[in-house]
């Protein structure tokens, strides 16, 4: 049991490396509106909602867009046993604010 929650642990972490590398490419994105600053501002939100959990992030290389690395992180959090609610919404709706 003890190996899982470890696991799990690490894909977390994985996750939340996901949702920095969006963040790093939302405050890059030439936007005029300002639109992905309101996103990077919620990828903030997840990433204290994950530390918050003990969550450390790994390092994932760069090299997929901001919706990507959201689309990523998602994917990885619904392969996780149980996620707490308030990280998941706050996951899909920085998706759906991006597109993804």
């Amino acid at each position: 049991m003890e190996g899982g929650a470890l696991m799990d642990r690490s894909v977390l972490g994985v996750a939340l490396g996901h949702v920095r590398n969006a963040a790093a490419g939302l405050l890059v994105v030439e936007d005029p509106s300002g639109e992905a600053l309101f996103a990077f501002a919620e990828c903030v939100d997840v990433e204290y909602l994950l530390a918050g959990l003990g969550v450390v992030p790994e390092v994932v290389p760069e090299g997929l867009s901001p919706a990507e690395s959201l689309t990523a992180a998602s994917d990885l959090l619904q392969g996780v046993g149980s996620v707490p609610l308030g990280v998941w919404v706050a996951l899909q709706a920085v998706r759906a604010r991006v597109g993804s």
